[in-house]
């Protein structure tokens, strides 16, 4: 007997893990019959998820920070994939601290908004020093920035490599601001959903461990099951865009990455400005008992997990080539 669970997910290859683990077949292996829907808006999963309408799934990894304090909130139970977020600009602009008095758009709520933040911080400015522009679907957002509507726009991929491809200019990936790597995409159920049905969030977790396996014995091959989610998008943009965003299920040694966001969520007004950082948006214990019945150790910190510098997860990343 199989257990129906709708599993949400964002916009970006950062979802790759869950496109195979339901193309391939993997969680219906576990016994779970899974709804994946294609989204177009950013807000989607969110929306999704607060509603009680689906109890797991793949989210902007600082969303739990910000519903933390909901009746029910969404907890991490692992990951799906790593950075391959950007700020990118016009041709003409080749700084964040030039983007002064022009227009930015980004996507409220999420890691994107948090990164153009950031990096104007890390240039003594702030969103009042430009014209920023909300945007949620990323067809229309694409539009905006092609159109020349907009100088400067946040974007994860492939998205940013169709752009890049197009004479946009990277003005950061966040691995200056955040560390090398980060999260983007995490795998969350609801608290009550983890407590009553922990079996289900580990069989989520065991089809989504094969499937990292799988993209890492096969990554242009298991693009394939994501390709249906980018209608009209070149085949090379999808194999440049998840080679610059990874999967990674085994995030345990960015916990901390994720609680270093509090501040700028708390500068944002995303989150309650009295509200302490909450320390219940974690728990990795399924994820560590599915690793270790996988024969799988994780890294203990990105340290000594790399030593090769400023790029320390590229020996990590699928080769796409």
């Amino acid at each position: 007997m199989t257990s129906r669970i709708t599993l949400t997910h964002g916009c970006s290859l950062s979802n790759l893990p869950l496109f195979v683990a339901e193309g391939a077949g993997l969680f219906e292996a576990e016994g779970l019959e899974v709804e994946v829907p294609r989204f177009t808006t950013l807000s989607a999963t969110a929306d999704i998820l607060e509603s009680g309408l689906s109890e797991l799934g793949t989210v902007a990894f600082t969303e739990p920070l910000i519903d933390a304090f909901r009746p029910n909130p969404p907890i991490i139970v692992g990951g799906s994939g790593l950075m391959g977020i950007t700020i990118m600009a016009q041709p003409e602009i080749t700084s964040v601290g030039q983007l002064k008095g022009l227009k930015a758009g980004t996507f409220r709520r999420d890691p994107l908004e948090i990164l153009l933040h950031d990096a104007l911080a890390a240039h003594g400015l702030g969103f009042d020093d430009l014209e920023v522009v909300y945007l949620d679907d990323i067809d229309d957002a694409l539009a905006a920035f092609e159109s020349r509507r907009i100088d400067a726009i946040t974007l994860a991929e492939p998205h940013a490599t169709r752009i890049r491809r197009l004479g946009a200019v990277q003005l950061s990936d966040g691995t200056e601001l955040w560390g090398d790597p980060f999260p983007d995409t995490v795998l969350v159920a609801s608290a009550s959903f983890l407590e009553t049905k922990p079996a289900l969030v580990s069989a989520a977790l065991r089809a989504m461990i094969r499937a990292e396996q799988m993209i890492t014995a096969d990554p242009s091959g298991m693009l394939d099951h994501a390709a249906r989610h980018y209608p009209g998008y070149d085949r090379a943009d999808l194999e440049v865009g998840a080679r610059r965003q990874p999967p990674c299920i085994d995030i345990r040694y960015l916990e901390q990455t994720v609680y270093d966001r509090w501040d700028s969520l708390v500068s944002l007004g995303l989150v309650p400005s009295d509200a302490q950082l909450p320390a219940n948006v974690v728990s990795f214990d399924l994820l560590a008992a599915e690793l270790e019945r996988a024969g799988l150790e994780g890294p203990e910190s990105p340290q000594e997990q790399c030593t090769k510098g400023d790029d320390c997860y590229d020996e990590k990343r699928p080769n796409f080539a």
